[in-house]
């Protein structure tokens, strides 16, 4: 078994196909199954089930994908750190943002260090942090810009900012940045809210029952965009931080008030990976991060936040 066979397999089992497969790699079709073949022959099992449409990997052929994927991943690191022995600053930085973030910082941030660093590939991955969180534990990311979630396996963070939530409603709802609503009021209003496992609506539950009411939850989006849309059509209100709806603030299609009694905040972090090892770039791209950050909230970028951590 060779990495050349094992991008070969990834390849296949990815298009499900050895004629796309073939294509993708400029490789003979009868090479490539070939290939396949002898990795079967020397493992001892089923890789893939065939059938009309394709190709798809048994429970065998899974695990040497999960294995697969990590090899590989440890070959580019290794690759990327005996590169920074020399000072070089290159190979790959994977990012994971939630979409409200990754909507404000992460063109702004990766802009500014390709500007620097231009032979380092950046990956941003946007996900909810519970999600981030996994993949940081398994070692898929460098790092992750999440809420705070109290989990500490595997990982490492540092504060970054606190963001204060607001009410958000479409045009026609009222709502003013001069008028704050009680907390205790958006329990008459119908919310559209991301799913259970989102912070933010744990967040907002967990403050709802401390002051004993429930919230009417008639819409669930995970997908920032679905929620903002739902909202400027009058089907119900959010929380959201200002920088998520700051276009569309400007626009006027949706509106905002601050809540009060209490008035919810979060904060987020910056988590590192301890799964995979730090190259130049990563450490680089994470104190671009932190410098980025602190620009934006300085310079009133990122409304409605608290710095936490000096970049």
């Amino acid at each position: 078994m060779d990495l050349r066979q094992l991008r070969t397999f990834l390849q296949v089992a990815e298009l499900g196909s050895l004629s796309r497969a073939a294509d993708r790699l400029h490789v003979a079709q009868p090479a490539l199954g070939r290939q396949i073949r002898l990795l079967e022959d020397e493992l001892g099992v089923r890789l893939f089930a065939r059938h009309g449409r394709g190709m798809v990997p048994t429970a065998a052929g899974q695990i040497l994908a999960e294995r697969a994927t990590a090899i590989l991943r440890l070959v580019e690191d290794t690759r990327a750190e005996v590169s920074a022995e020399r000072g070089a600053v290159k190979g790959t930085v994977s990012l994971g943002v939630p979409p409200t973030a990754g909507e404000v910082i992460a063109g702004r941030l990766v802009e500014r260090f390709l500007r620097d660093y231009p032979e380092v590939t950046v990956r941003v991955v946007p996900a909810f942090s519970g999600y981030l969180l996994d993949m940081l534990q398994r070692g898929d990311l460098d790092l992750a810009v999440m809420y705070e979630t109290g989990a500490t396996r595997h990982v490492r963070s540092e504060p970054l900012i606190e963001e204060t939530l607001f009410l958000i409603g479409s045009r026609a709802s009222g709502l003013g940045p001069d008028r704050a609503t009680p907390f205790a009021a958006l329990a008459g209003l119908p919310m559209i809210l991301p799913g259970p496992r989102h912070g933010l609506r744990t967040l907002l539950e967990r403050q709802a029952a401390d002051l004993g009411i429930g919230l009417r939850v008639t819409v669930e989006a995970d997908s920032l965009q679905t929620l903002k849309d739902l909202v400027a059509r009058g089907l119900g209100h959010t929380v959201l931080p200002l920088a998520a709806v700051d276009a569309e603030r400007k626009a006027g299609s949706l509106r905002t008030a601050p809540i009060e009694g209490p008035t919810p905040t979060r904060k987020l972090v910056l988590t590192r990976s301890l799964v995979r090892p730090a190259t130049n770039a990563v450490r680089i791209f994470a104190d671009t991060l932190l410098a980025e950050t602190a620009d934006m909230v300085r310079e009133g970028a990122w409304q409605g936040t608290r710095l936490l951590a000096d970049g």
